[in-house]
């Protein structure tokens, strides 16, 4: 096999890895919605007693989520940087040197151009 050919199976194997993600995460979104729904009708004045509680309740309710979002964060940067090097390495020896693989600013989100 040459390089080429390696190179297109690992972004075979990257897609098909995407697509396994997004599977899991249409399961996440199913399980978000009966939770918000579970929320939405629970989570009020009278089910929780005194503003203490309901802060607290509220504020357990934002840990989780900002955890999931942290989570799913890290594993698409983890993703990304995979891809940029994948991609870079790729287009190297084109005389391309701008790193990205001839994306542009694709794969940057957010972070500082090395």
């Amino acid at each position: 096999m040459n390089r080429n050919d390696l190179y297109l199976h690992m972004l075979d194997a990257t897609a098909k890895l995407q697509h396994e993600i997004a599977l899991m995460l249409e399961a996440r979104v199913v399980e978000a919605e009966k939770s918000r729904n579970w929320i939405c009708h629970h989570i009020n004045s009278s089910n929780l007693e005194g503003h203490e509680n309901q802060m607290k309740q509220t504020g357990e309710i934002h840990e989780y989520v900002i955890e999931l979002i942290d989570g799913l964060t890290k594993m698409e940067n983890s993703l990304n940087r995979h891809m940029q090097a994948l991609l870079g390495q790729n287009e190297s020896g084109s005389g391309n040197s701008g790193g990205s693989g001839g994306m542009g600013n694709l794969f940057s989100f957010g972070e500082d151009d090395k």
